[in-house]
């Protein structure tokens, strides 16, 4: 697995590939989730005017990349 943080003043990019499966058999635990990860992840991000990519590399692997603004005004920081 390989994690990528990059930053400006404007944007955070945070980035984590995988590689592709091996060949062991599934873990009990790779059925057991409600299939909304990355959607409920894309919305979380969209809160915050960020963007979100995901989807499957042409090795086989994962990827995931989201950009957020670097700064996001909370309602305690308008005091």
């Amino acid at each position: 697995m390989r994690v990528r943080v990059e930053y400006d003043n404007a944007h955070v990019r945070l980035t984590v590939r995988n590689t592709p499966p091996s060949e062991r058999p599934r873990s009990a635990l790779a059925g057991t989730g409600s299939g909304l990860g990355i959607a409920h992840l894309r919305q979380r991000i969209e809160l915050v005017h960020g963007t979100l990519r995901a989807g499957p590399c042409s090795d086989g692997g994962f990827s995931v990349e989201a950009t957020l603004p670097a700064y996001v005004p909370t309602s305690e920081s308008a005091v």
